[in-house]
């Protein structure tokens, strides 16, 4: 589809988010969706909650037109866990063309607060994972593939989330990963929230540690252990990156609010390019960005884009072969 969209800030059609020496691997394509919010009966918002599920359908078409592997959901596949946004959901997902798998965010699971009765996560695991989680789930199958692996981070370890959003990794997550990790080759690790210290990522919104994962530390430690090279987490609203362990951790940009985009994560024997895919054309992104300025968090993120935050990118460029 390649739909070119113009706001003030950004750059009309697919941006190179990063440039990555690693990881390394036989030619692979990832597209990662983060943050769809879809929910078939929303209004307004900074979140453009009334354009969630033609976001989520524009994404599924742009995608079945490419050379893609695998889909990945980063979390927050709904507005606020209802039975119907996970039809919703799942519906839209049934119309890929390549196998998906998805982590939870903190809008997927139940909270104390909620009013209304959220979906078990041991729905959600049947519904959106392989089969468990966490899993890993090599793509394509067959020596020197990727290692897509996702961990729920949408839980504090105590299981709530009711006083923050900062969500947490758990203890028996991290003896999972441990051994996991282990015997992979090419992992890419993929959670909802972020990991890195909010002063090390690229976006100056992050400075605090307000959103950082409970644990992150702990899981910091052993992703530079084991050689970790990309992290992918969602939850910000904001395409950013910081450096990880041995690695680095890229925050996607949302599907659903302005910049309406989902991520390309291409690996190559001589490393990966990342890229960002609008899915709003040029009125529509005009209207997120519009929507945005009303929102006392989002105004933060309109500015950030009205200073040239999209002519920095990529963000991060750490390829040896610079005709990759």
């Amino acid at each position: 589809m390649g739909v070119q969209a113009n706001a003030p800030g950004v750059a009309a059609g697919v941006l190179p988010l990063a440039r990555l020496h690693e990881p390394r691997g036989r030619p692979t394509t990832l597209a990662v969706v983060a943050d769809p919010h879809v929910t078939p009966d929303g209004e307004g918002t900074w979140k453009c909650y009334d354009r969630t599920e033609q976001r989520l359908r524009r994404a599924v078409e742009d995608i079945n037109g490419r050379a893609v592997d695998a889909v990945v959901l980063a979390g927050d596949l709904t507005r606020d866990g209802h039975a119907a946004e996970f039809d919703a959901v799942e519906a839209l997902l049934g119309e890929l063309a390549v196998p998906w798998v998805a982590v939870p965010g903190n809008h997927d699971v139940a909270k104390s607060y909620d009013e209304h009765d959220t979906p078990s996560l041991l729905d959600f695991v049947r519904r959106f994972t392989p089969g468990s989680l966490p899993f890993v789930e090599r793509v394509p199958a067959g020596d020197g593939a990727v290692e897509v692996v996702g961990i729920n981070t949408a839980s504090r370890p105590d299981g709530s989330l009711s006083d923050t959003h900062t969500g947490g990794v758990a203890p028996t997550t991290l003896d999972w990963l441990d051994r996991t990790l282990a015997d992979c080759e090419q992992p890419i690790v993929v959670g909802h929230h972020t990991v890195a210290h909010g002063r090390n990522h690229t976006y100056a919104g992050m400075r605090t540690d307000e959103y950082r994962l409970e644990g992150a530390d702990a899981l910091t430690e052993l992703l530079e252990r084991h050689g970790v090279a990309l992290a992918l987490s969602g939850h910000i609203h904001w395409p950013t990156a910081a450096p990880l362990g041995a690695g680095h951790e890229l925050v996607l940009p949302p599907l659903s609010s302005f910049p309406a985009a989902y991520t390309l994560v291409r690996v190559s024997p001589t490393g990966t390019r990342v890229e960002l895919v609008p899915v709003a054309d040029e009125r529509e992104l005009r209207a997120a960005y519009d929507a945005a300025r009303e929102h006392p968090r989002g105004q933060k993120l309109t500015a950030t884009a009205e200073a040239g935050y999209f002519e920095r990118f990529p963000l991060v460029n750490t390829l040896r072969d610079p005709g990759l």
